[in-house]
């Protein structure tokens, strides 16, 4: 990606809380620093223009999350916002375009961010998952609905990777796609669950050996 792609840019979002968790995952695999205040001060202003002049070889983003920006910490910002070093893209994330100086909202493109809905959990214990439980958990859950079932899916690989740090391999991550897919065409939940959980539990074998 050019330097003239990667932009920096506002994202206005009412949960920032939650458009943190958004982030976080969209910018795993890149180098990046979260800011992350329910106010935003002159002294978290001054330590991210620190660390925006720290020399960097590829992209580095610094995404500052706040409720509130005291209008001297965003003052403070307008040059550096406007001209920043190279290789360093901001992300500034408000809950709502008020939060942000005129001249600020001037120098930086904006985007709405939805990310309102409560994330399905699982409630499966997965260190300790066993066949008794993917029986019990697959009965359990044999009537729900496709939409339900794929966010279930969702949760529970969000939940393998993010919060129980298993690492799938491309094949397994794969095995999972096909599923959601799967899901789509009406396959039975039974089936999606189990060949799923499975998977989990086989994984998390593995890497206690």
């Amino acid at each position: 990606m050019s330097d003239e792609e990667v932009l920096s840019h506002i994202f206005i979002c009412k949960n920032v809380e939650k458009a943190k968790e958004y982030l976080s995952l969209l910018f795993e695999k890149k180098r990046h620093l979260f800011f992350l205040k329910d106010e935003f001060l002159m002294e978290d202003a001054k330590e991210v223009i620190k660390e925006a002049y720290v020399a960097e070889a590829a992209d580095k983003y610094l995404i500052l999350v706040a409720k509130s920006y005291r209008i001297e910490a965003q003052n403070a910002l307008l040059k550096i916002l406007e001209e920043p070093p190279r290789h360093i893209v901001f992300i500034v994330v408000a809950p709502s375009k008020t939060a942000l100086l005129p001249t600020i909202r001037s120098r930086l493109a904006h985007k709405e961010l939805t990310v309102e809905h409560e994330r399905v959990r699982s409630e499966l214990v997965l260190s300790k998952l066993d066949i008794a439980d993917i029986y019990a958990f697959v009965q359990a859950h044999q009537s729900i609905e496709k939409n339900a079932l794929k966010e279930l899916v969702q949760a529970i690989v969000y939940e393998a990777i993010h919060e129980y740090r298993l690492h799938f391999s491309e094949k397994e991550l794969e095995h999972f796609q096909k599923l959601l897919h799967l899901v789509e065409l009406n396959t039975r939940a039974q089936t999606i669950l189990t060949s799923l959980l499975l998977s989990v539990m086989l994984r998390k074998h593995r890497e206690t050996l």
